[in-house]
């Protein structure tokens, strides 16, 4: 199941940029990312490596729950701080079969403001269920995305 997601900022693409990782460091101030913990991240050249460990309790679905034990997701990021594009894989640890979340970020100046546009493909291979489970992961990433939003707005000071 593939879907785009775009979200615009009414701040100069440097500032997006500079919030999109700076938050991380203020959690105390981000309740909406305390499900989410830093297990790596390296540089190289242009490129930053990042993997993530993200928190399901409490989000997720039935249709999911009896196939995982473990109710989190790993995902592996690159951010490639010249083109600004941040390539993406999040699935639960071990258990690619479930479900999978393949994307891809672009930060880019719009004018005087800036956005990010996403481009994700989610697939399951749970038999008889995977539609299923697809747009319940659909769901749940976009709204997982609108949280991001919100706390990248609110570091910028543009919505509280």
């Amino acid at each position: 199941m593939k879907y785009q997601v775009t979200h615009s900022f009414p701040v100069p693409l440097e500032k997006l940029l500079h919030a999109r990782e700076e938050r991380y460091k203020h959690l105390d101030q981000f309740p909406d990312l305390k499900n989410v913990t830093l297990l790596e991240e390296t540089k190289e050249g242009n490129i930053i490596r990042q993997k993530r460990k993200v928190s399901l309790e409490g989000s997720m679905p039935a249709v999911l729950s009896a196939a995982l034990n473990d109710l989190s997701l790993l995902e592996e990021s690159t951010f490639d701080i010249t083109t600004n594009t941040h390539e993406f894989k999040i699935s639960p640890p071990g258990k690619d079969n479930v479900f999978v979340i393949k994307g891809k970020s672009k930060y880019e100046a719009d004018g005087a403001e800036s956005k990010r546009s996403y481009d994700v493909d989610v697939v399951s291979g749970l038999l008889f269920v995977s539609p299923i489970v697809e747009k319940a992961i659909e769901e749940i990433h976009k709204h997982s995305l609108e949280k991001d939003r919100k706390s990248i707005a609110k570091f910028l000071g543009v919505e509280s």
